[in-house]
């Protein structure tokens, strides 16, 4: 397996990718912060949430493989079909988010820098981190969202992104 980022490790296995965390390792969600919301380590269940929020809003292919203990710390095993496309355009990113009436948090960037951050106020998910390396386009235009923040935000978090909307 090789670096995959700050998450996983990677292998391609045509026609998927298999992926594992690193040990005790699962990502990022966004939490409230005392003025603005920001990334924080996530647990093994909010990565598993993230990926089931990407199949069932955007069609994506993650599966569960396997869960492992390495270096006495859990690893999550998880495959996800081989994605092919080239960098979307921000302008792209936000007509196919909008299209699926998740509103754009301007100004907000949580993730990659110059990342776009959606909210969607009406079953209150939330996305972050979209960038054209997370945001593919095949060669028939489609767009095809990869490894975004995910998450349905509670509470402080999501009174926060509520009033980023007004």
């Amino acid at each position: 397996m090789r670096r995959g980022g700050e998450e996983h490790r990677v292998l391609h296995l045509a026609p998927h990718y298999v992926k594992a965390t690193y040990p005790g390792r699962y990502g990022f969600t966004v939490v409230a912060g005392p003025v603005y919301p920001g990334l924080a380590a996530a647990l093994p269940g909010e990565y598993l949430t993230r990926l089931e929020l990407g199949n069932r809003i955007f069609g994506d292919d993650w599966r569960l493989e396997a869960v492992g203990m390495e270096e006495d710390r859990l690893v999550l095993f998880t495959s996800q079909t081989t994605v092919i496309g080239e960098a979307a355009a921000p302008d792209e990113i936000i007509a196919f988010m909008q299209r699926r009436r998740l509103m754009l948090l301007d100004g907000m960037s949580i993730g990659h820098p110059g990342a776009l951050s959606f909210y969607r106020d009406l079953d209150q998910l939330a996305v972050f981190d979209a960038h054209p390396a997370n945001v593919l386009k095949d060669e028939s235009g489609v767009l095809l969202p990869i490894d975004l923040i995910m998450l349905t935000a509670e509470g402080a978090l999501a009174e926060q992104l509520e009033a980023a909307l007004s």
